[in-house]
Protein backbone atom coordinates (compact mmCIF):
# COMPACT_ATOMS: atom_id res chain seq x y z
CA UNK A 1 0.00 0.00 0.00
CA UNK A 2 2.73 2.49 0.95
CA UNK A 3 4.69 1.71 -2.21
CA UNK A 4 1.64 2.33 -4.43
CA UNK A 5 0.77 5.62 -2.70
CA UNK A 6 4.40 6.78 -2.91
CA UNK A 7 4.68 5.76 -6.58
CA UNK A 8 1.45 7.54 -7.58
CA UNK A 9 2.40 10.61 -5.56
CA UNK A 10 5.76 10.75 -7.33
CA UNK A 11 4.06 10.33 -10.70
CA UNK A 12 1.52 13.09 -10.07
CA UNK A 13 4.13 15.43 -8.63
CA UNK A 14 6.68 14.79 -11.38
CA UNK A 15 4.20 15.24 -14.24
CA UNK A 16 2.84 18.35 -12.52
CA UNK A 17 6.34 19.79 -12.18
CA UNK A 18 7.08 18.97 -15.82
CA UNK A 19 3.91 20.80 -16.83
CA UNK A 20 4.96 23.82 -14.75
CA UNK A 21 8.42 23.83 -16.33
CA UNK A 22 6.88 23.65 -19.81
CA UNK A 23 4.39 26.41 -19.01
CA UNK A 24 7.09 28.65 -17.52
CA UNK A 25 9.03 28.84 -20.76
CA UNK A 26 12.20 27.95 -18.85
CA UNK A 27 13.15 25.34 -21.42
CA UNK A 28 15.02 27.10 -24.19
CA UNK A 29 17.38 25.91 -26.91
CA UNK A 30 19.35 23.68 -26.63
CA UNK A 31 17.44 22.30 -23.60
CA UNK A 32 14.25 21.73 -25.61
CA UNK A 33 16.09 19.69 -28.23
CA UNK A 34 17.83 17.68 -25.52
CA UNK A 35 14.57 16.96 -23.67
CA UNK A 36 12.85 15.87 -26.87
CA UNK A 37 15.76 13.67 -28.03
CA UNK A 38 16.08 12.03 -24.62
CA UNK A 39 12.35 11.29 -24.52
CA UNK A 40 12.43 9.67 -27.96
CA UNK A 41 15.55 7.65 -27.12
CA UNK A 42 14.25 6.39 -23.77
CA UNK A 43 10.90 5.31 -25.24
CA UNK A 44 12.66 3.56 -28.15
CA UNK A 45 14.40 1.00 -25.93
CA UNK A 46 13.22 -2.59 -26.10
CA UNK A 47 11.37 -3.91 -23.06
CA UNK A 48 14.41 -5.97 -22.03
CA UNK A 49 16.83 -3.04 -22.47
CA UNK A 50 14.65 -0.77 -20.32
CA UNK A 51 14.10 -3.52 -17.72
CA UNK A 52 17.84 -4.28 -17.50
CA UNK A 53 18.79 -0.60 -17.28
CA UNK A 54 16.20 -0.28 -14.52
CA UNK A 55 17.84 -3.14 -12.63
CA UNK A 56 21.31 -1.67 -12.99
CA UNK A 57 20.11 1.78 -11.96
CA UNK A 58 18.27 0.84 -8.82
CA UNK A 59 21.00 -1.57 -7.78
CA UNK A 60 23.32 1.44 -7.67
CA UNK A 61 20.74 3.70 -6.02
CA UNK A 62 19.98 1.14 -3.30
CA UNK A 63 23.67 0.57 -2.68
CA UNK A 64 24.09 4.34 -2.33
CA UNK A 65 21.31 4.37 0.26
CA UNK A 66 22.92 1.45 2.13
CA UNK A 67 26.27 3.23 2.08
CA UNK A 68 24.76 6.47 3.33
CA UNK A 69 23.08 4.74 6.26
CA UNK A 70 26.52 3.60 7.43
CA UNK A 71 27.84 7.17 7.48
CA UNK A 72 27.63 9.18 10.68
CA UNK A 73 27.54 12.79 9.44
CA UNK A 74 25.69 14.57 6.65
CA UNK A 75 28.80 15.21 4.54
CA UNK A 76 29.71 11.53 4.56
CA UNK A 77 26.12 10.58 3.73
CA UNK A 78 26.15 12.94 0.74
CA UNK A 79 29.44 11.55 -0.53
CA UNK A 80 28.27 7.95 -0.02
CA UNK A 81 25.20 8.42 -2.20
CA UNK A 82 26.84 10.80 -4.69
CA UNK A 83 29.03 8.28 -6.50
CA UNK A 84 26.41 5.56 -7.13
CA UNK A 85 23.90 8.16 -8.36
CA UNK A 86 26.51 9.79 -10.62
CA UNK A 87 27.40 6.34 -11.94
CA UNK A 88 23.82 5.49 -12.96
CA UNK A 89 23.32 8.86 -14.64
CA UNK A 90 26.67 8.69 -16.47
CA UNK A 91 26.06 5.13 -17.70
CA UNK A 92 22.57 5.95 -18.97
CA UNK A 93 20.66 3.61 -16.67
CA UNK A 94 16.94 4.15 -16.09
CA UNK A 95 15.20 5.28 -12.91
CA UNK A 96 11.40 5.29 -12.93
CA UNK A 97 10.93 8.34 -10.70
CA UNK A 98 13.49 10.40 -12.63
CA UNK A 99 11.78 9.39 -15.88
CA UNK A 100 8.41 10.48 -14.44
CA UNK A 101 9.75 14.03 -14.74
CA UNK A 102 12.15 13.95 -17.68
CA UNK A 103 9.96 12.14 -20.20
CA UNK A 104 6.81 14.23 -19.63
CA UNK A 105 9.05 17.30 -19.92
CA UNK A 106 10.05 16.07 -23.38
CA UNK A 107 6.44 15.30 -24.29
CA UNK A 108 5.34 18.78 -23.20
CA UNK A 109 8.24 20.22 -25.22
CA UNK A 110 6.87 18.55 -28.35
CA UNK A 111 8.67 15.20 -28.60
CA UNK A 112 6.90 12.85 -30.99
CA UNK A 113 6.12 10.40 -28.19
CA UNK A 114 2.68 9.43 -26.94
CA UNK A 115 1.70 9.04 -23.29
CA UNK A 116 0.97 5.39 -24.05
CA UNK A 117 4.52 4.94 -25.32
CA UNK A 118 5.88 6.67 -22.22
CA UNK A 119 3.97 4.33 -19.92
CA UNK A 120 4.36 1.04 -21.81
CA UNK A 121 7.78 1.41 -23.46
CA UNK A 122 9.60 3.05 -20.57
CA UNK A 123 7.85 3.50 -17.25
CA UNK A 124 6.51 -0.07 -16.97
CA UNK A 125 9.73 -1.99 -17.75
CA UNK A 126 11.92 0.48 -15.84
CA UNK A 127 9.68 0.30 -12.77
CA UNK A 128 9.75 -3.50 -12.86
CA UNK A 129 13.54 -3.44 -13.17
CA UNK A 130 13.90 -0.93 -10.34
CA UNK A 131 11.64 -3.05 -8.10
CA UNK A 132 13.50 -6.26 -8.95
CA UNK A 133 16.87 -4.73 -8.09
CA UNK A 134 15.68 -3.24 -4.82
CA UNK A 135 13.76 -6.30 -3.65
CA UNK A 136 16.02 -9.12 -4.78
CA UNK A 137 19.51 -7.88 -5.58
CA UNK A 138 19.87 -5.65 -2.54
CA UNK A 139 17.29 -6.46 0.15
CA UNK A 140 17.01 -10.13 -0.81
CA UNK A 141 20.74 -10.79 -0.73
CA UNK A 142 21.07 -8.76 2.45
CA UNK A 143 18.38 -10.91 4.10
CA UNK A 144 20.06 -14.09 2.85
CA UNK A 145 23.40 -12.96 4.19
CA UNK A 146 22.37 -11.48 7.52
CA UNK A 147 18.90 -12.94 8.08
CA UNK A 148 15.67 -11.11 8.54
CA UNK A 149 15.08 -8.83 11.53
CA UNK A 150 14.74 -10.91 14.66
CA UNK A 151 15.90 -14.10 12.94
CA UNK A 152 19.32 -15.32 12.02
CA UNK A 153 19.95 -17.09 8.74
CA UNK A 154 21.23 -20.12 10.63
CA UNK A 155 17.75 -20.45 12.21
CA UNK A 156 16.20 -20.76 8.76
CA UNK A 157 18.56 -23.38 7.36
Amino acid sequence: KNWVVSYLGNLIGAVGLAALVATSGALAAPSVATAKAMTVAKTSLSFMEAFTRGILCNWLVCMGVWLSTAAKDIGSKAIAIWFPVCAFVTMGFEHSVANMFFLPTGIFAGASVTWKSFFLNNLLPVTLGNAFAGAFLVAGFYALTYGTPGRRLSDLV
